[in-house]
């Protein structure tokens, strides 16, 4: 689905409106604007891949993500997919829990340590993962088609920036 003209003018209405709101109330506005489109586009872009490719597979995203962190680093602890993905454990032990219903992923317990549980991505599992993947991949290129290489690498390194911020914080 395009953006088309309408929906930007909607969009840089809404902006306006809220960045005005804030202004007044002594809101830094260039803040406002990056965290506005930030969230934005996150959450459309989240939204789309779950409605044209993770419901109709019968998963939500933190259960493609668990999946995509199972499949690149192998088998891992509950706590390292939560830190990863930055959810809290009990969002993925729920999503483990169905993954775990549906023959994608297993549990198995540590034999030093009973009160640790590692996760494995199942056959079922690894094929869903390389099925999903290519798709979501191409929801990925419609979400950043419109820039060009430079732009993209620009506007990753920017986003690390922020993301390597946000890491510290979380840390603390």
């Amino acid at each position: 689905m395009a953006v088309t003209s309408a929906d930007t003018r909607q969009i840089a209405s809404e902006e306006r409106a809220i960045r005005g709101f804030l202004t007044g109330k002594g809101h830094d506005p260039d803040v406002f604007s990056v965290a506005f489109h930030l969230y934005r586009t996150t959450q459309e872009a989240i939204a789309r891949a779950e409605v044209e490719v993770l419901r109709p597979a019968g998963i939500t995203w933190v259960s493609y993500v668990t999946l995509m962190a199972l499949w690149i680093r192998g088998a891992s602890e509950v706590r390292e997919l939560a830190r990863g993905q930055v959810v809290s454990k009990p969002a993925v032990v729920k999503s483990l829990h169905a993954l775990e219903r549906a023959g994608y992923v297993r549990r198995v317990r540590s034999k030093t340590d009973r009160r640790l549980v590692s996760v494995e991505l199942k056959p079922r599992g690894q094929a869903l993962i390389r099925r999903l993947q290519p798709r979501i991949h191409r929801r990925e290129h419609v979400l950043t088609g419109q820039l060009t290489l430079a732009e993209k690498r620009t506007l990753a390194r920017l986003l690390r920036k922020l993301d390597s911020r946000s890491a510290v914080r979380r840390d603390r």
